[in-house]
């Protein structure tokens, strides 16, 4: 019965000390000014694209992504990919869950050079530091 009751105290330390890991699906949304263009998830990730008509005058694409578990402040990195290769990039260091907001002036080059060629997109931050793809666009 003591060896019983030893193994029980001890299943019950060990379960109370384990890790907890987390169980949720990320979710995100992209915004052209604020209409928004595609949301998305980890599951999600690679069937959504959106579209930009150049000739709308857009002003700034939002981004936000939602952690049930993260609320520090980051780095964070949106890539913007055609053929596999980087074709420009922007940073910022905001809060996780401020919106990342990209203006036209730096995404310029990408709506008079890349027209009708999806454009991937791939987030990075202190969660996902080697990217997690957040859909396409495509510029009209």
């Amino acid at each position: 019965m003591k060896k019983f009751l030893l193994f029980f105290i001890m299943i019950q330390s060990i379960s109370i000390i384990a890790k907890t890991e987390i169980d949720t699906i990320t979710n995100w949304q992209l915004y052209k000014d604020n209409k928004i263009l595609f949301k998305s998830n980890e599951l999600e990730k690679n069937l959504k694209i959106g579209v930009i008509n150049f000739k709308e005058g857009t002003k700034v694409l939002n981004f936000n992504i939602s952690y049930d578990f993260f609320r520090e402040k980051t780095f964070k990195k949106i890539e913007f990919i055609v053929n596999n290769k980087v074709i420009q990039y922007v940073e910022d260091e905001d809060y996780s869950s401020s919106v990342f907001k990209i203006k036209k002036e730096q995404i310029i080059q990408l709506f008079e050079k890349y027209k009708n060629i999806p454009v991937l997109l791939k987030y990075y931050d202190k969660i996902n530091p080697k990217g997690v793809t957040i859909g396409r666009i495509l510029i009209k």
